[in-house]
Parts: structure tokens; C-alpha cells; sequence
């Protein structure tokens, strides 16, 4: 019994250090791309195993829509993870201006998400995406007929809302994995 809960502990462990992610988007609530002048897009190494130099290149998508129903609007390349910055031009007619916009990084099987941030100076519609069905952060509004939606003064998210909830869950998997060690012991 206690041999087993050993082995469910370490198991744990190694998937809480698994899922901790290894680059980080420098985006936040005050980032903002228009279609008038290229956008920068930089990200750094937030010092989890494996580091940048470790990782395979980096495919980076521009994407939208409710984080349970992403769409990805534009490919911005495949990079190698060291260089730590892209920069890329947005078509005037990309989709509706607003906080709508996120990246997806992509190095193998890691994935990273990138918090919203406005694209602005743009026009046009994206097949199977309605800006007025989430908020800033990617939450599913209800009914847009109705008057039940959250107002535009929301707080955005200022960091990776996947990234965010990765480490909250390898945290929260390392402490109750700790705790049972400590239980054990």
C-alpha cells in the first residue's frame, strides 16, 4: 500500500514538472498591433525545464475565439525558440478590431498561449467567430441577443490565461504530492 502511494506521489511530481511550460509571450492588457505598422511580438525563457535552447523550432500561430473553441486566424512562421522575438504585418481586412487576439506557440508537443491583446486599424469578419460571444479573457458569453454579457471595462488578462492555469495546476499537483510524502513519512 504505501509502496504504491510512493509511486502515485513521484508520478505527481514528474506530471507537474511536465506540464510547467518553458517560454513565455510578453504580452499583457496594454498590448496593442494595428494593420498601419508591423507588430512585435516577443517572448523570453521563464526558467523551467527545458529551456529554450532545448526546444525544437517554434510554430506560432495568431489565433481568436472562446479559449474552449480557438480559431486560428494567421500563421506567423516557424521560428527557432532562441530568437525570442517575430515581427509580422496585419492585413487591414484580418477581422473586427478588439481585444479579441492571442498567440499559440507550438516547439513539439509543449503548447503556450499567450494572453489577448488588441489588434486595432482592421475591419472584417472571421468564419466561425462572433466578437460579441466572449470577453477579454476568452469566457463564453451567453446569448448575444440578451442583455446578460459582460461590459467592455472587464480586466483583461495580463498573462497567458493557459500559461497561468498550467502552473496553478503543476502547483497545486506539487504541494498535495508533498503533503502525501509528508503524510507518509
Amino acid at each position: 500500500m504505501k509502496q504504491s502511494i510512493y509511486f502515485l506521489v513521484f508520478g505527481l511530481l514528474l506530471f507537474s514538472v511536465v506540464i510547467e511550460a518553458n517560454l513565455f509571450p510578453v504580452v499583457n492588457g496594454t498590448t496593442i498591433c494595428s494593420s498601419k505598422k508591423p507588430c512585435l511580438l516577443k517572448w523570453t525563457e521563464d526558467g523551467t525545464s527545458p529551456k529554450l535552447a532545448e526546444l525544437p523550432n517554434v510554430q506560432i500561430n495568431l489565433m481568436t475565439g472562446p479559449n474552449d473553441n480557438q480559431i486560428k486566424v494567421m500563421d506567423l512562421g516557424t521560428v527557432p525558440p532562441l530568437v525570442g522575438k517575430t515581427v509580422y504585418n496585419i492585413s487591414p481586412n484580418l477581422g473586427p478590431p478588439g481585444r479579441y487576439y492571442f498567440y499559440k506557440f507550438t516547439a513539439g508537443t509543449d503548447e503556450v498561449w499567450s494572453g489577448r491583446f488588441i489588434i486595432q486599424d482592421i475591419q472584417g469578419t472571421i468564419p466561425g467567430f462572433d466578437p460579441k460571444t466572449i470577453n477579454a479573457k476568452g469566457d463564453v458569453l451567453g446569448d448575444p441577443g440578451n442583455n446578460n454579457t459582460t461590459s467592455s471595462t472587464d480586466k483583461p488578462a495580463s498573462a497567458s490565461s493557459v500559461l497561468s492555469v498550467n502552473r496553478v495546476t503543476a502547483m497545486g499537483l506539487s504541494i498535495t504530492a508533498m503533503a502525501a510524502v509528508s503524510y507518509l513519512c
